[in-house]
């Protein structure tokens, strides 16, 4: 008799093994069958373990910030033939006028450069009027006038207070000049408009005048070492109180900068004069200095050898003093330009320059050599104007023409060659110089964040033009 064999997984005799019971009640597992609820927790937990060891989902870059906007360049557009014609015209009337013209004739270049002064495409503006100079001007001679007449009944009755009166008299003309730096400053900047908006100045001229004036006294002491300090503290002084309409000014210029920069040409400008003297006191020998002053004071008339020894020396060191800060100016005033626009704020806006020592060197040796072409030209036609003359003269007869005739006629003459000559020469350094000067200049500015005047609102203010003509009635050249 055959043996059953047992039960198998699968033996459909046993209890829920039947293939419609597996698909009812339980599912087959790796090792053996398992319920439906099992499977379906299985299933859940290895969904979520997929979720948990998934990358995480990217989040969106933020937006890129904006671009600034590339500075804004400046540009000049002065051509040299038309402002040849306006000083042509200009030096004419001023001479027929006997300088009257002079406020008119200003005004009209102030309006000729700022009118070619360009920020983009957007012009300045220049809104000042010759009769407004010529009535500041009126109200300076009130001022310096007394201080002549004052001068001058001092000295009617001290005439030994000489030195002491001119000494007060400077002094006093130095403090009226910082004054009218301010305050022509001030009358400027009110006639100035850009993008309709004026420009104007808050501020007392006289508290500037007293402090710069203190500042030059320790500018001079220092020998010169103390100018970043002063200057850019006069800047710091004048900028703050400078607004385009509601937009305050500053200045943020390092004066230690402005000393790095300019200590080379301090020490050269300083260094070989003084080199120089001490060679000249340890290479002339005692005996040429006492002769020499022997010479001076009037006990000797004879010049000897180390009498000339002397002289020679004393005139090289002299002529190595004037000509070494001549040569140096151009350096010194591309850096100073430089330092001094690239502190200047208005607003959120600034400038940057490129304008070079280089720039500035082939402005003033190109314009140089042009002067002197032109000088000899000058020569050259008055040799042959005063001959034609003198030899028209002696042909029709000069014998009789009286002395007295000729010596007005001559003195026309003179006259005459003065003025064209200072006139051609001053006409072609406006020319050859200044305006070539002030186009490198300009052109080598830009205005950073220009966009930060956009909401400017207008408060226009006015000014006297009194300080800007008293610079011209002092004669210091502060006014420009």
């Amino acid at each position: 008799m055959t043996e059953a064999a047992p039960p198998g997984p699968m033996d459909p005799s046993r209890p829920g093994s039947s293939p419609q019971g597996a698909g009812q009640g339980a599912s087959q597992g790796p090792w053996g069958p398992r319920s439906a609820a099992a499977a379906m927790a299985a299933a859940e937990a290895s969904l979520t373990a997929a979720r948990t060891t998934s990358v995480p989902p990217v989040s969106p870059p933020p937006p890129a910030a904006p671009t600034p906007a590339a500075p804004t360049r400046m540009v000049f557009t002065g051509e040299n033939g038309e402002l040849f014609g306006l000083l042509v015209r200009g030096y004419v009337l001023q001479v027929l006028t006997l300088g009257l013209y002079r406020f008119w004739f200003t005004t009209e270049i102030r309006r000729y450069y700022w009118g070619h002064s360009f920020v983009g495409p957007e012009d300045i503006t220049y809104t000042g009027r010759g009769m407004e100079l010529f009535k500041g001007f009126l109200i300076a001679l009130a001022v310096v006038l007394p201080i002549q007449l004052c001068a001058f009944l001092v000295l009617l009755g001290l005439p030994q207070a000489e030195l002491v009166v001119s000494g007060t008299v400077f002094l006093a003309y130095a403090l009226l000049g910082q004054f009218a730096v301010y305050a022509g400053r001030r009358y400027r900047l009110t006639r100035t408009s850009f993008r309709g908006l004026r420009l104007r100045m808050t501020g007392s001229a006289w508290s500037y005048a007293f402090r710069a004036f203190g500042l030059w006294i320790l500018v001079v002491l220092s020998l010169g070492l103390f100018y970043p300090w002063a200057t850019a503290a006069m800047e710091r002084m004048k900028m703050r109180n400078t607004w385009y309409g509601d937009v305050q000014g500053d200045f943020t210029g390092e004066p230690i900068v402005l000393f790095r920069r300019g200590i080379v040409l301090w020490l050269i400008a300083l260094a070989l004069p003084v080199a120089s003297v001490i060679s000249i006191i340890a290479s002339v020998p005692p005996e040429a200095w006492d002769a020499l002053w022997l010479w001076l004071d009037g006990s000797s008339s004879r010049v000897s050898t180390v009498v000339g020894l002397a002289i020679a020396a004393v005139a090289g060191v002299g002529l190595l003093t004037i000509v070494i800060p001549i040569l140096l100016f151009p350096a010194f005033q591309a850096i100073a330009f430089r330092w001094r626009m690239e502190g200047t704020r208005i607003g959120g806006a600034s400038f940057t320059s490129r304008f070079t020592i280089g720039a500035s060197y082939r402005v003033y040796l190109l314009g140089a050599m042009a002067l002197f072409g032109v000088l000899i030209l000058l020569g050259i036609v008055s040799a042959i104007g005063f001959g034609g003359i003198a030899t028209v003269a002696i042909l029709r007869g000069g014998d009789g023409v009286s002395s007295t005739t000729a010596g007005i006629i001559g003195g026309l003459l003179v006259v005459v060659a003065y003025l064209v000559l200072f006139g051609t020469m001053w006409i072609a350094k406006q020319l050859l110089i200044d305006l070539r000067l002030q186009r490198a200049r300009l052109s080598s500015l830009a205005v950073v964040n220009l966009a930060a005047l956009d909401h400017a609102r207008a408060n226009n203010v006015d000014a006297s033009a009194m300080g800007d003509s008293l610079g011209s009635a002092v004669d210091f050249g502060f006014s420009t």
